[in-house]
């Protein structure tokens, strides 16, 4: 994580844009699930959606693990490099969702999960998000919702980037991932642009995975961002690569 982490950090210490930074956690979570003899479980929606199985130990090791470590190693990273970074706390109220009840589609069998801690994001309060920006800093939050019982949730995370982004009218988003794009053929035939009314044709063929990166592209233009870039996160200059072009760029 160190050094993908900071090449990322020595990226953006060489921007001028103003920055918000939406992380996730999951490889983290897992780790600690297993030092614990735990193996992560995942729920299949009717339309192929992947969704990480999140009861309330797995919930709260995306707490200890994403909301706390991670996020204040990213912060460290940063500071380190010269980003003027401030971390925000899981609990902060940011992201508002509501608890899901979810349907499992395996073998031909619909499951119901009543015990879930997944959540659906309901509302963004971007003021602290504001004031932060304002002064000068590069808010870094984890991908945790606050829910209706003030609970934590595990909300997606580019999904509540596409949410922050349009609240605070941002002109990009850099959803990142470990392939350079979406393909139509993967590995061939990367799409280097694209328009929003492609999305649904794109989601047909694409894996999980892209499938909710592309929910989380559809919903950020919907609410107003003008770019949406899926490109890899391991290149060098990951940021700046996408900025120049690299990676896949969606627009309206």
């Amino acid at each position: 994580m160190a050094e993908k982490s900071d090449a990322l950090a020595e990226d953006i210490a060489k921007l001028k844009e103003q920055l918000v930074i939406v992380h996730g956690g999951g490889a983290q979570a897992t780790a600690l699930e297993k030092l614990s003899g735990r193996e992560p479980q995942y729920i299949y929606s009717k339309e192929g959606f992947k969704t990480r199985r999140t009861d309330k130990h797995v919930m709260d090791s995306f707490v200890m693990a994403s909301g706390g470590g991670l996020n204040t190693r990213l912060v460290q990273i940063l500071r380190k490099h010269g980003v003027n970074a401030a971390g925000i706390c899981s609990g902060s109220g940011i992201v508002l969702a509501k608890r899901k009840t979810l349907i499992s589609h395996e073998n031909g069998k619909e499951k119901l999960i009543r015990d879930d801690y997944s959540g659906k994001i309901q509302k963004i309060d971007p003021t602290l998000l504001k004031l932060l920006l304002s002064a000068g800093y590069v808010p870094v939050i984890p991908h945790i919702g606050m829910g209706e019982e003030f609970e934590s949730l595990n909300v997606d995370g580019d999904r509540a980037a596409a949410a922050i982004a349009g609240k605070l009218g941002a002109e990009k988003v850099v959803l990142f991932t470990d392939v350079d794009g979406y393909f139509r053929n993967f590995p061939n035939d990367l799409v280097q642009t694209a328009k929003q009314s492609d999305i649904p044709e794109f989601q047909k063929g694409a894996s999980a995975g892209m499938k909710r990166k592309l929910v989380a592209v559809d919903e950020a233009l919907s609410a107003g961002v003008k770019e949406v870039i899926i490109c890899s996160g391991l290149k060098e200059n990951p940021v700046s690569a996408a900025l120049n072009g690299g990676g896949t760029h969606f627009t309206k």
